[in-house]
């Protein structure tokens, strides 16, 4: 396993008529600013809101979660994980997804997603969420040996 380090899992309100524009715009800066302090993490979008993993030093992860926190385009910020854990998204500065829920592959994470951001998961749904993100992370950059059950 790789080094333990911060992995912080949040959701958090956004205006539902955000223009994709200014999500590329969040996104472009995150990857940059992400990559010049070693944070990966993925950032899912769905109307109205956020779903975000940022992984990486503690310091560093604590201060982009306060910038968050204080960045107007975000409200009803609230953590669902906040552990250490080896790295899991390690080629994704920022990792990107917009789910509209149409999709039939994402369906089940737009679901799982949407329920997070409104505030519906138990207190202990941060892991399986995690797992989930985790699994989608292995999919996408086809990782088989990630995939390999230990026998």
């Amino acid at each position: 396993m790789g080094t333990k380090l911060r992995q912080l899992l949040y959701v958090s309100n956004t205006a539902r008529d955000i223009a994709f524009g200014e999500l590329n715009t969040i996104l472009m800066t995150s990857r940059r600013n992400n990559e010049a302090l070693g944070i990966t993490g993925l950032l899912l979008h769905i109307d109205g809101g956020f779903l975000q993993v940022l992984e990486g030093e503690e310091r560093a992860v604590r201060d982009i979660y306060a910038r968050i926190c204080a960045d107007k385009r975000h409200w009803n910020t609230h953590v669902l994980l906040d552990r250490e854990a080896p790295r899991a998204f390690y080629d994704w500065s920022m990792g990107f997804e917009h789910l509209d829920g149409t999709e039939p592959e994402t369906a089940g994470m737009f679901g799982v997603t949407s329920e997070a951001i409104s505030g519906r998961l138990s207190p202990t749904a941060g892991k399986v969420v995690m797992i989930m993100l985790e699994t989608f992370y292995r999919v996408q950059t086809n990782d088989e040996a990630l995939f390999r059950v230990a026998r």
